[in-house]
């Protein structure tokens, strides 16, 4: 018996040292961030950790995603792009986390990302949908 032990315990300290770094839940993720206006928790069937925040800002959508840039950047997440769409009726934008940002929950062989969506509701008025998706 005692070597059965001995390997129980071996093989414990094995995977322990092999996993990754502890990884931060979505929805602390996204209460951590810095962004304009006063955004709501909101479920999200498809995002990680099923939360997304979601709120109503006042501008325009090229002047949001100006400032969420910019907050964004300093916060460290660098943005992809190919994957930004702005225009009348709103914006999509999508960045990488900084590198000591880990989401748990994300697929294996995928990684994660933050989306950002806003949608026009009117002149002046858009909605702001924020939440990380394994891409």
């Amino acid at each position: 018996m005692v070597p059965i032990r001995r390997w129980a315990a071996t093989a414990l300290l094995l995977l322990a040292s092999a996993s990754p770094a502890l990884a931060t839940p979505a929805p602390t993720l996204l209460k951590w961030l810095k962004l304009p206006g006063s955004l709501s928790s909101l479920y999200a069937a498809n995002a990680l950790g099923q939360a997304s925040l979601n709120g109503q800002v006042g501008g325009s959508p090229e002047a949001l995603l100006a400032q969420v840039r910019t907050s964004l950047a300093i916060q460290g997440y660098k943005e992809r792009t190919a994957n930004t769409v702005v225009g009348p009726w709103g914006f999509n934008l999508v960045l990488d986390p900084p590198e000591n940002v880990t989401v748990d929950g994300t697929p294996a062989g995928k990684k994660a990302a933050l989306v950002l969506q806003s949608t026009s509701l009117g002149p002046g008025k858009l909605n702001l949908n924020v939440r990380y998706e394994g891409l």
